[in-house]
């Protein structure tokens, strides 16, 4: 459990009978729209809970990424999901409702990640973010650099080929020292 202000944020792995506050998390992250060329639109089955349920993998495992939770309360108010990368975990995503953000929650979440990846022994923790065909690049990537996520490289890959023509992933890492 961490304490957010005067929020008690507590992150679990998820599972399958999550899949419904999951959706409406995912759902619920966004203005409708606003990821059109950065990679939104494309087809996820977390924003439907009977795909998502479909696609489950226990314990808690979709599409190869591993499924957390963020609770308040007893109430989902945000996930994750992560990929064990050997040396390193990469955190593939991480939604908040659009009227939770800039409250802690995905912080919280965040801070969970590195917390486990110290105890597995990792180096790092690794993502994507992504920069549009016009060069502008998604609202998150200022948050991730306060977290102190260091850009290392901006690639051309398969993902950003499902975008479409000229969209780049920029991709961060943030080295983890022993705590």
């Amino acid at each position: 459990m961490t304490q957010v202000g005067a929020l008690a944020v507590r992150v679990r792995p998820a599972t399958r009978a999550d899949a419904p506050a999951i959706a409406r998390v995912s759902n619920s992250s966004i203005v409708p729209g606003e990821d059109l060329g950065f990679g939104g639109g494309l087809d996820s089955p977390f924003h439907d809970a009977s795909r998502l349920a479909a696609a489950w993998r226990d314990p808690n495992v979709v599409q190869g990424e591993e499924v957390l939770v963020a609770e308040l309360d007893g109430l989902v108010v945000g996930c994750a999901t992560v990929e064990d990368r050997g040396g390193e975990l990469e955190l593939v995503n991480v939604d908040v409702p659009l009227e939770l953000q800039g409250r802690g929650v995905g912080t919280v979440l965040v801070r969970s990640v590195e917390q486990r990846a110290r105890a597995e022994g990792k180096q790092a923790v690794t993502l994507g973010t992504s920069r549009n065909a016009e060069g502008v690049a998604w609202k998150s990537l200022p948050w991730w650099q306060h977290l102190g996520y260091r850009v290392t490289h901006e690639e051309e890959n398969a993902w950003t080929r499902s975008i479409g023509p000229g969209a780049r992933e920029i991709r961060l890492r943030k080295e983890l020292s022993a705590e």
